[in-house]
């Protein structure tokens, strides 16, 4: 029986976006903070793979709708394993602006 695993986040930029290329492929990583329960907030670190030049609407305080999966990545460091959740972007929507609202309708 094969697995399946679906995340969906809406939240602002944290930071600009930082873009490198790897061969013919880019990747575009930042960051994105989500109000939650009360007064909290969860960060997330999310990647995502061949933008295509989307990635250049994208700035710092941005509102963005992400849906991907969720990955572990693990390096070594000074001789430590270390490793984290990252959000592997599979679709992204920017949301708001100045013209219209964030976002409508009922999520009751």
């Amino acid at each position: 029986m094969a697995g399946y695993q679906r995340f969906i986040a809406m939240g602002n930029l944290t930071k600009d976006p930082e873009i490198k290329s790897f061969g013919e492929s880019d990747v575009c990583k930042f960051g994105i903070a989500v109000n939650g329960y009360k007064d909290s907030v969860e960060f997330f670190d999310c990647e995502w793979w061949k933008p295509n030049g989307a990635a250049g609407f994208l700035a710092k305080g941005t509102p963005v709708l992400v849906e991907g999966e969720l990955q572990t990545q693990k390096w070594e460091k000074d001789g430590e394993l270390k490793s984290k959740l990252v959000v592997r972007v599979r679709t992204m929507q920017l949301v708001g602006g100045k013209r219209e609202p964030a976002m409508a309708g009922d999520f009751g």
